[in-house]
């Protein structure tokens, strides 16, 4: 077993640049085997239709999981290149500290509750929470949520459509409080108590008592009515956070040969595989995360810098069509002539400035 140094590595507290574009060794000798999930066969062909154009779907699969258990060493990359799947789990925080930090909060719960005068139940919820975050951090094979890199990958060729979005989250906040005590407070509150006069408020101070009164008042709305007036909220639009990027791929599958049929069957496989959960206990009470994948566009064997990079991604939905086209038509054998599969991709990480200056 790992030791705590090897297991947890130096942690990174910002960004760290994926690096240069990378290449993609087709030969036969290249460290990733993609001949059994690509499609088309001719996926590759020099000068064939897709004009050297293709999408790698590497696949990274939990060290925990029954999958890397199985396989030998010789099925994994040995190093993986750097990723970007997140704040927590690229700190590559220890088990002990997990734990500690889990336990820290779980005390502050039961200080507080206690306060509340709730101390029994929070500090056996508390208990509970620690004894947990020990068990857990027990159970798990790290606690940076460890993977290894399949030598397997999926070649597929551009989607039809391709597009991403890009999403800020902002919201429109009253901002009223502080425009008033900026244009002067003091004269506003001595007012309102009846210590100033009205002729006496400056057109300013008078403004803002006529808000308070459409805006606070028991009868604002009539008195807005009456005399056409309304409070301005003085809304400004507050900057919340980053939406998680999220993208599609819609694919139609027309198998030419028994090959390329059995092709689609395990590349759809494959993703229906990666993109569920395994339990970790026989009695069914944890689960085991499913696996990452990491999509990377390549021309001619050369990562494309013309695309947008992606941070590693989660299949957060996949749909399969066997009958596209309003019946189900098949060959001899029973594989359907066409299927469509759309795939829904979600990002584990946030994008900021420098992400983006990197190609994401």
């Amino acid at each position: 077993m790992a030791t705590e140094e090897q297991e947890n590595p130096k942690a990174v507290n910002s960004y760290t640049a994926r690096g240069a574009p990378t290449a993609f060794d087709r030969s036969s000798r290249g460290q990733y085997q993609t001949s059994s999930l690509m499609y088309p066969n001719d996926l590759f062909a020099p000068n064939g239709r897709y004009g050297g154009n293709y999408a790698i779907f590497y696949i990274n699969v939990n060290i925990d999981g029954k999958l890397a258990n199985s396989l030998g060493e010789d099925q994994f990359v040995k190093q993986i290149p750097p990723r970007d799947r997140g704040d927590l789990i690229a700190g590559t925080q220890s088990k002990t500290r997990l734990f500690a930090a889990n336990a820290t909060l779980n005390a502050g719960g039961a200080l507080l509750g206690s306060a509340l005068g709730v101390g029994n139940v929070s500090g056996t919820v508390a208990a509970v929470g620690t004894v947990g975050a020990a068990a857990a951090a027990n159970y798990a094979a790290s606690a940076t949520r460890t993977q290894k890199r399949l030598k397997t990958a999926i070649a597929l060729h551009i989607p039809n459509q391709l597009q991403i979005r890009y999403g800020m989250q902002y919201s429109d906040e009253d901002t009223l409080a502080m425009s008033m005590a900026l244009e002067g407070i003091d004269e506003i509150l001595n007012a309102v108590s009846g210590g100033g006069k009205l002729a006496d408020l400056t057109d300013t101070a008078q403004a803002a008592v006529t808000n308070l009164a459409l805006s606070k008042g028991l009868g604002g709305n009539a008195i807005s009515a009456a005399t056409g007036l309304a409070a301005n909220p003085k809304k400004e639009q507050i900057f919340k956070g980053v939406d998680f990027r999220t993208f599609t791929f819609d694919y139609q599958f027309f198998p030419r040969s028994p090959d390329e049929a059995a092709n689609v069957l395990r590349i759809i496989k494959e993703f229906k595989y990666h993109m569920h959960p395994e339990f970790k206990d026989a009695n069914n009470f944890v689960y085991i995360y499913p696996s990452e994948f990491d999509i990377f566009y390549y021309q001619g064997g050369a990562e494309n810098p013309n695309i947008h990079r992606h941070t590693s991604c989660v299949l957060q939905e996949m749909n399969v069509n066997y009958t596209p086209n309003g019946n189900f038509t098949s060959f001899a054998n029973g594989m359907p002539t066409q299927i469509n599969v759309t795939l829904n991709f979600r990002e584990l990480s946030l994008l900021t400035k420098d992400k983006i200056e990197d190609g994401l």
